[in-house]
């Protein structure tokens, strides 16, 4: 662009949004504060376009394409697999890097561009909100199933607070969001022990070392007859489980067709989903 040209685009540019980019004087032109804190944005949304636009390329002149997905490692399990079933079947030619992580590690990798969508846990607390809701499901008590709880339909509370817990650490989403719910509550718990391992956590409650509460996507299967799975109430907790695109850039075809396939099976009858689970149908596909 000419000096007049650029010059009129960064006029134009300062009239949209109100706020001087740059700071003039008669012998120099320096960016200003706000300048600097836009010109982040300003170079991660090119980085995007451009990133879109070759991944767009190669999948239109060779029909293959690549996209990372992260996944809460407590929803891995039951929801990856069938979702990369899916994906071989219908685009053999997209390869699919995903990722099994917590929160805290998922935000990081999103916010850096190091994953192009994830499968998150709604958080009011989190800037970018849910792209597209999949799922609520709901905490549920573990139990031995000669347990003195294990003959009651559901578990209340109070129910809970009169007997001995084991639980994920704190610092893990699980335990955060359990924490803040009967942090409201009147009901004081007694948690004697802590781990950061599901599978060491239901070893603790084989052992009859205590009971437990987990998400229903990481109970394990009454039927198996080991644990009994009981809902808990008078506090309810629940999660939203969603997909969510990596910020200051527009998704990849890739990222596109891999978000509209989890959408796709999570609603279909490949995901079988546990007791007190409930898909979400408002949602559209991309």
């Amino acid at each position: 662009m000419s000096e007049p040209a650029a010059s009129q685009a960064m006029s134009q540019l300062e009239t949209l949004l109100a706020v001087k980019l740059l700071d003039r004087t008669t012998r120099s032109v320096r960016i200003s504060e706000a300048g600097a804190a836009f010109l982040i944005d300003a170079e991660r949304l090119v980085e995007g376009m451009d990133h879109s636009i070759t991944a767009l390329r190669e999948l239109a002149t060779t029909g293959r394409g690549r996209v990372s997905i992260a996944c809460l490692s407590s929803a891995v399990y039951r929801l990856l697999p069938p979702v990369l079933v899916e994906m071989k079947r219908c685009c053999p030619g997209i390869d699919i890097v995903f990722l099994d992580d917590n929160m805290r590690g998922i935000l990081h990798k999103i916010d850096t561009g190091e994953c192009d969508v994830a499968i998150v846990s709604e958080d009011p607390s989190v800037k970018w909100g849910l792209a597209i809701p999949l799922m609520d499901d709901t905490f549920q008590v573990v139990c031995r199933t000669d347990h003195p709880l294990a003959q009651r339909k559901k578990i209340s509370g109070a129910d809970l607070a009169i007997h001995e817990l084991v639980l994920l650490r704190r610092g893990s989403g699980i335990r955060d969001l359990f924490d803040r719910i009967f942090e409201k509550s009147p009901h004081r718990l007694n948690v004697v022990h802590e781990t950061t391992q599901v599978l060491t956590l239901l070893g603790l409650v084989d052992a009859g070392l205590g009971v437990t509460v987990l998400p229903s996507m990481l109970c394990p299967d009454p039927a198996h007859g080991l644990y009994a799975v009981l809902p808990l109430y008078k506090p309810s907790v629940s999660r939203r489980l969603g997909l969510i695109f990596a910020p200051g850039r527009e998704p990849s075809t890739a990222a596109r067709l891999l978000a509209d396939v989890v959408h796709r099976t999570v609603l279909s009858t490949r995901l079988n989903a546990p007791a007190g689970v409930t898909k979400i149908t408002g949602g559209s596909s991309l």
